[in-house]
Parts: C-alpha cells; structure tokens; sequence
C-alpha cells in the first residue's frame, strides 16, 4: 500500500511595481506550502544598479535596489513566485 501526493504548481506574479527608495515588501493573495522560487526584472536600471532578495518565505518576500554606492533607489521591477 502506498499513498501518493501531488500539489500543483502555483505561479503568482507583479508587474511594473515602484519600489520607492528603501525596502519593499510583497505579500501573496495566499500563502505558499513551501519557499518559492522568486525572480525580479527590474527596469530602468543604470550601469552598477543591484538588487537584493531578502525575508523571503512562503508568504511573500522583500526587495531593495541600490546604486553602485550601496544608495536604496527607487525603481520599477516586475516579480514571478512558482512554487506549490
């Protein structure tokens, strides 16, 4: 006897997001079963422009951008979670 379980794949996403100048953070509608893959596009970025992926978890996860001097700026990024 064995038992087998499947969860579907999720995918929760954000587009053309301001970040404004310091950390922002972004909750999902609902929370993940797991820590979900995260990728950030950001636009408008200038040459030495970063980002930073922190606190992330099932329920959502934060993101700074910052200059080459290590200065938070404010720019405009788009987000894809996939997880289950």
């Amino acid at each position: 006897l064995s038992v087998t379980v499947d969860m579907p794949d999720r995918v929760e996403s954000g587009d053309d997001i301001a970040s404004g100048a310091g950390t922002y953070t972004v909750t999902y509608s609902r929370p993940f079963v797991g820590n979900p893959a995260v990728g950030i596009t950001a636009q408008n970025m200038a040459t030495g422009d970063y980002h930073v992926v922190s606190a992330k978890s099932e329920n959502g996860f934060s993101v700074t951008f910052r200059n080459a001097a290590g200065t938070a700026i404010s720019r405009t990024f788009d987000y894809t979670a996939r997880g289950y």
